[in-house]
């Protein structure tokens, strides 16, 4: 009795699939074979030798602001990971002197704080 129930239920998906993919093909229109070829695109604008130079120069002012900027962020962001490092570092000292398992002290409470704000703005600036 299960193998008939199974063949059966066999049987009903496979027409499911076929009905699906034969109306899923009819939906789609045919490709008209008469159709014109699309245009072809339409020549840049020629620019004279003075205005391609300036174009040229403006293009490399341009990249040379963006390297300053990344360089900047760079900066920025390896001072930040430095601050990391010795916010973690002297976290890590107070936590070997203070037993924690009495008193959870308030200072560690707030540098952890700053850690995690810290690290917040180092991966914002990673991303962008």
């Amino acid at each position: 009795m299960g193998e008939a129930r199974r063949r059966f239920l066999m049987t009903i998906a496979a027409a499911a699939i076929s009905c699906f993919v034969t109306m899923s093909g009819s939906a789609q229109e045919p490709k008209k074979k008469d159709s014109p070829a699309p245009d072809p695109p339409q020549p840049a604008e020629t620019l004279n030798p003075a205005e391609a130079a300036a174009a040229a120069a403006a293009a490399k002012r341009g990249s040379q602001i963006s390297r300053v900027a990344l360089l900047q962020n760079e900066k920025e962001f390896r001072a930040g990971v430095n601050r990391l490092h010795q916010l973690v570092s002297e976290l890590k000292e107070d936590l070997d002197k203070t037993m924690t398992a009495d008193v959870f002290s308030l200072q560690i409470y707030k540098r952890t704080q700053e850690i995690e704000r810290l690290a917040k703005q180092l991966k914002g600036k990673a991303r962008g």
